[in-house]
């Protein structure tokens, strides 16, 4: 397996008249099912599930849910962590049109309540590890008729609560022929609904096509990533983008095997590369960096993966990475939530998150930006202005009939608020990424930030992953870093402060760390607080982290947490006792 791009391949995709407007996740399973029966496609714990029965299990679910009334366009909401039975689910209501609302597992309260409300599910399915926070918000949830909550997933529940059904039990009787309402099923029908982190306002409910599943897929198969002989780990969420558009499109397109796992261990994970001969990875930095900071080992390169997908991957490590465990080809991609353009780094060019053009087909533009005024900046002719090489601005990417844009779910203020229209001709429109892009010769690009993640501080601006990027590579004790900005009264702007993780046992030399910082950021990017958390937990649900951090601030009264801060008097870092936060609130404290 390789990572070179097919041009022929990729060219058909998308010279296509169709654009996979026919296609569909069910007939693409009973494809592999027919033409590959016995071949495994997931691989779970010490269970080998073929194509076969993969295709005869999720009918099950097709069929159970159909004679219940369930109708093309009904929404199921799923709160479950990865499993067999996950896919399964997504697969049989997909096969009958019903849509599948894919919950963050890490979300409690009435974000949850919300988020399910949102798509106005008619039913919920739900782990059993699940059964107690979903009671947490029962009274608060509005089902449509006819509101049923089933349990399901690998380990049932010996005893259920009244309001609960045993969905496996019910699954006992139901066919597993494939039905014939599948046929039906066309590319423009929606698949599933992700969701947004909610970091910019409240979440948003994102539809995902059949035909951008196909699309996908189509891609990752004719750039050579994967072929019916991969086998993929994955321990991504399947509520992410990434887990699911990525690497499930593409284990289905290509008909190859899926190593499936409930969640991602740094310790157990090269492992179950050599358990499962796994050859294939997609993942995001932030694992990549946790893989290479465990203890190095003699047999590091003995192992079977090639390939490992990507996003955030820090330059740096790359070369580093791929040296001592002896991977071929990293590959950095970069896609929205909302499934508008697709960017690849296929000539694995370091620091770059993709190409604005794939084979001459142009994915997007990353244009100027007012950062005074928050605004998109026009020409004399009222067009966008496109960055050249060097600068610095927003990515904007192109809604076309490859890639629609199909909004928000029940929020289309929301939905129009994202959409530039009229960006360099009359009648166009692009996707606002919201992502902060440099644009480097040849079309590529680097992420540099979300506008969000991006302060104001003494008229400058800050990026925050810049600042987070620099903290982690000082050598101590800081295990991970969150960085953001908040505000100080009496002062313009926002100043930068960090949630720091400390290596366990490991303490903090406040005056090294300064001369480090010192050293390598001007004034303006230099943190004035510092959070010392007991855990960040980066993999699943960043943004959402953040948001909650940033809210909280360096309010006294209700973090816990030791809270250092440069005093500016004094030039160094220390801890702010109460006196000092009450000058600092009363404006009394300039920074």
């Amino acid at each position: 397996m390789g990572g070179s791009v097919n041009p022929e391949g990729y060219l058909d995709l998308i010279s296509s008249s169709k654009y996979g407007r026919t296609a569909s996740l069910g007939r693409e399973v009973e494809k592999q099912a027919r033409e590959c029966p016995q071949h495994p496609a997931i691989l779970w714990q010490d269970a080998v599930i073929s194509y076969d029965e993969y295709n005869r299990r999720s009918n099950r679910y097709a069929h159970f849910f159909q004679s219940q009334g369930y109708k093309k366009g009904d929404v199921v909401a799923l709160l479950m962590d990865n499993c067999p039975e996950y896919l399964m689910v997504v697969t049989g209501l997909a096969k009958i049109g019903v849509i599948t609302a894919l919950i963050n597992t890490g979300v409690r309260g009435e974000v949850l309540a919300q988020g399910i409300n949102l798509v106005e599910a008619r039913s919920m399915i739900i782990g059993s590890n699940f059964i107690e926070i979903y009671q947490t918000i029962a009274e608060r949830l509005r089902f449509r008729s006819p509101g049923t909550v089933y349990v399901d997933g690998p380990q049932p529940a010996l005893e259920l609560p009244a309001s609960l059904q045993s969905l496996a039990l019910l699954l006992g009787e139901c066919s597993e022929e494939n039905p014939s309402l599948t046929a039906e099923i066309q590319g423009e029908d929606i698949l599933v609904y992700l969701y947004t982190s909610g970091s910019y306002g409240a979440r948003k409910a994102v539809p995902v096509s059949h035909q951008r599943f196909w699309i996908v897929g189509q891609q990752l198969r004719s750039f050579g990533y994967l072929n019916e002989d991969s086998i993929q780990y994955m321990c991504l969420p399947m509520y992410y983008n990434s887990g699911f558009t990525v690497c499930f499109s593409g284990m289905i397109i290509t008909g190859s095997t899926m190593v499936l796992k409930s969640e991602f261990s740094a310790t157990r994970f090269w492992s179950d590369i050599r358990r499962y001969q796994a050859n294939y990875f997609t993942g995001v930095g932030e694992m990549c960096r946790y893989l290479y900071s465990q203890e190095e080992s003699p047999d590091d390169a003995d192992n079977p993966l090639e390939i490992i997908i990507c996003n955030g991957m820090w330059e740096g490590l790359i070369e580093p990475f791929k040296q001592r465990f002896g991977v071929k080809h990293i590959i950095e991609i970069y896609g929205t939530t909302e499934n508008v353009g697709s960017l690849f780094n296929y000539e694995e060019i370091p620091g770059m998150c993709g190409n604005l053009s794939i084979l001459n087909q142009r994915q997007g533009e990353v244009v100027r930006f007012n950062f005074d005024s928050s605004e998109l900046l026009r020409d004399e002719n009222n067009q966008l202005i496109k960055c050249s090489p060097g600068m610095v601005g927003v990515l904007l990417c192109e809604i076309n009939e490859v890639n629609p844009f199909y909004g928000y779910v029940n929020d289309s203020e929301a939905t129009e608020a994202k959409i530039i229209r009229n960006a360099f001709s009359e009648g166009d429109a692009y996707l606002n990424t919201c992502d902060l892009m440099e644009l480097h010769e040849n079309d590529y690009i680097s992420f540099v930030d979300r506008l969000g993640d991006t302060y104001r501080w003494k008229a400058k601006t800050v990026s925050a992953d810049q600042v987070a990027d620099v903290l982690l590579k000082f050598f101590g004790p800081i295990e991970d870093a969150c960085v953001y900005g908040v505000k100080i009264p009496g002062h313009e702007g926002r100043c930068g402060m960090a949630a720091l993780q400390f290596i366990e046992g490991e303490t903090m030399d406040w005056k090294r760390f300064l001369s480090y910082i010192n050293s390598r950021m001007p004034e303006h990017a230099r943190p004035i607080f510092i959070r010392i958390c007991r855990d960040l937990d980066h993999i699943n649900s960043l943004e959402e982290i953040k948001q909650q951090l940033q809210q909280e601030g360096f309010d006294m009264s209700g973090i816990k947490d030791s809270i250092f801060f440069y005093h500016p008097q004094k030039e160094a870092y220390i801890p702010m006792p109460q006196d000092i936060y009450n000058d600092i609130i009363a404006g009394k404290l300039s920074f």
